[in-house]
């Protein structure tokens, strides 16, 4: 109810905190399959003094829009485009719903357009096909559960307008043969836009620890768009998105006019108008203190940790990782248990989890607040969730 007097502001707290009692906490290291998690602490001490700004008036504040072209600056250096074209969103569900807006606006001859992308492709996809009356068409993968080029040209019609691959899929953490698909793409002349929330903070600083040679961003010819999440493994607050583009016209092709609005704001390529500055400016913030060492320590000890896990659920003959770990998720099999079961046991002990349905698995997400002491007191309470044989 809306009360018609207010209240005081100590026992307005209060009930808050009452209210919040049953939220997880990053700090307890318990969440161990979300894709966020603590934000920088620097992150959070220039998101707290800038809530009043607007990117979405940034005639208004034009301090905070050349902040926000320096983060798409930064981030398309370090996704090897060094004229990136973009805009910063709320995370990756926009910026997956404002790629398929550009391949299709870029294509308005087509008036039944498809989109191509392989079955394990985000959620956020489906919804913006779903949005933007397109038919999205999806393709088998393989063994590893990595999108099978030739099955993705084979669907190739008249009306596709566009192909999307994962750099980090949801449920494995899997990557997409991207240099092939990228070539696919350029070959039929097509947008090839890569899904890359939570790989693009990571898969570079791998590579610079000669960790991997996946090729996934602007270095390969065809790839036209990437989307990223700071607000994952970039350890922004919430919401922090963005999408680049490799060529001006497609960020002209999601640009609107806004009448009402004078200067830089009045012109939008945006879902949504009023959009807070504050995750912006946190994200410069974390990007310039951290700099390309500071994540790239950040994901060498996540890996550390990730194969220090993959190796104890290996021994457990009732557990299994489907897959090699390709970043810091896990994908965990379980033999006996059904992952109901396993998910249950595991929330009883005061866990956060969840699982993905392809393959069944339990999502393990060894962010940085999942410490190694969190992990192995996770993975005792594993071991023992995924006994058929109570223990004493």
């Amino acid at each position: 109810m809306f009360e018609e007097q207010g209240m005081d502001r100590d026992k307005i707290l209060e009930i808050l905190d009452t209210l919040l009692a049953n939220d997880a906490t990053y700090q307890t290291g318990r969440p161990v399959a979300s894709m966020s998690t603590i934000p920088h602490r620097i992150g959070s001490e220039v998101f707290s003094k800038t809530l009043e700004k607007n990117a979405g008036r940034l005639h208004t504040f034009k301090g905070s829009g050349r902040v926000e072209q320096e983060v798409i600056a930064m981030i398309g250096n370090l996704l090897n485009l060094n004229t990136p074209f973009g805009t910063t969103t709320s995370g990756g569900t926009e910026s997956n719903i404002l790629a398929m807006l550009a391949a299709r606006e870029s294509s308005k001859k087509i008036t039944r357009p498809e989109i191509i992308a392989p079955r394990t492709i985000h959620f956020s996809v489906d919804k913006a096909a779903w949005l933007l009356g397109v038919k999205l068409i999806k393709t088998s993968v393989d063994k590893e559960y990595r999108a099978i080029p030739r099955a993705v040209e084979s669907k190739i019609t008249k009306n596709t307008v566009g192909m999307f691959c994962t750099a980090g899929t949801t449920y494995l953490g899997q990557v997409d043969p991207i240099d092939e698909l990228g070539k696919i793409a350029h070959d039929h002349g097509l947008p090839l836009h890569v899904d890359a929330a939570f790989g693009a903070f990571v898969l570079p600083f791998l590579k610079d620890l000669h960790e991997t040679d996946i090729e996934f961003d602007f270095k390969v010819n065809g790839v036209t768009s990437i989307s990223s999440d700071p607000h994952k493994m970039g350890l922004a607050p919430i919401p922090a998105g963005c999408i680049i583009f490799r060529e001006q016209q497609s960020l002209k092709a999601i640009t609107r006019k806004v009448p009402y609005l004078q200067g830089a704001s009045s012109k939008q390529a945006t879902i949504l108008g009023t959009r807070p500055a504050a995750s912006i400016l946190a994200t410069w913030a974390v990007m310039k203190h951290l700099g390309r060492e500071g994540y790239r320590e950040t994901v060498k000890e996540c890996m550390r940790r990730t194969r220090i896990a993959k190796d104890r659920i290996n021994r457990n003959p009732l557990l299994r990782s489907a897959i090699e770990p390709v970043i810091n998720i896990i994908g965990i099999k379980s033999k006996e248990v059904a992952l109901d079961t396993l998910v249950l046991r595991l929330e009883a002990k005061g866990w956060s989890v969840s699982t993905s349905p392809f393959p069944p698995t339990l999502r393990l997400i060894v962010m940085p607040h999942v410490t190694e002491g969190a992990l192995n007191a996770f993975l005792n309470d594993l071991d023992e969730a995924a006994t058929t044989i109570p223990a004493e």
